[in-house]
């Protein structure tokens, strides 16, 4: 499983509309493409961050979304559009006990 680890600094008065449009927007389209697992949003209140913790099957998967896909739903965040303040790959790894 590979994490793409996204970071933006958004102001606390906007946090939720960012959050449910995110779902609406961005949850929403990816679930269409193969190998994407889920997603987690993590608030810090005292940065003032919304992180997101994208879960993929294959780094292969996650990167077969068009960029024209990418730039179209960065497009209906519309007003809500964030930029990524940090951004992530992580591969997770299992070990036997």
């Amino acid at each position: 499983m590979v994490i793409e680890w996204l970071r933006f600094k958004v102001p606390p008065e906007k946090w939720e509309q960012f959050i449910v449009r995110d779902e609406e927007v961005w949850t929403t389209g990816l679930r269409s493409f193969p190998g994407f697992l889920g997603k987690e949003v993590w608030v810090n209140s005292v940065e003032n961050e919304v992180v997101m913790v994208i879960r993929w099957e294959t780094k292969e998967q996650w990167k077969s979304v068009p960029q024209s896909t990418i730039e179209e739903l960065d497009a209906k965040m519309g007003d809500l559009q964030m930029p990524i303040a940090e951004g992530g790959e992580y591969q997770v790894r299992k070990f036997l006990s």
